[in-house]
């Protein structure tokens, strides 16, 4: 049997795998978080959405992953305009607060 070559190109980082594995496991209660993320990619440009999602909602508290802490600092200041926009699109009092942190959604 030939043994095959593996190049730096066949190589996945485990953070990757990690993340998909997370994801695809992960439930979303109705799709709430779905329809959060949906509002939040409407509300926001590109770069912010790139950059930050909504990763979970439990007991109405809304964690989002952000890449950096310069965009956590932005963030910071709308904080109170997002959950009335994310309440709005949803048509009900869901998010009562934001947490953010650091990392991918």
């Amino acid at each position: 049997m030939k043994k095959r070559k593996y190049t730096k190109s066949d190589s996945v980082h485990i953070k990757d795998v990690l993340n998909g594995l997370i994801r695809n496991c992960r439930k979303e209660s109705n799709t709430e978080l779905a329809e959060i993320r949906q509002a939040w990619n409407s509300t926001f440009n590109k770069v912010i959405t790139d950059n930050a999602q909504p990763a979970a909602l439990k007991d109405g508290v809304l964690l989002i992953a952000v890449k950096s802490s310069t965009l956590i600092y932005q963030l910071r200041f709308q904080i109170n305009d997002i959950i009335q926009h994310i309440n709005q699109a949803m048509g009900q009092q869901r998010i009562c607060d934001i947490k953010l942190k650091i990392g991918n959604s």
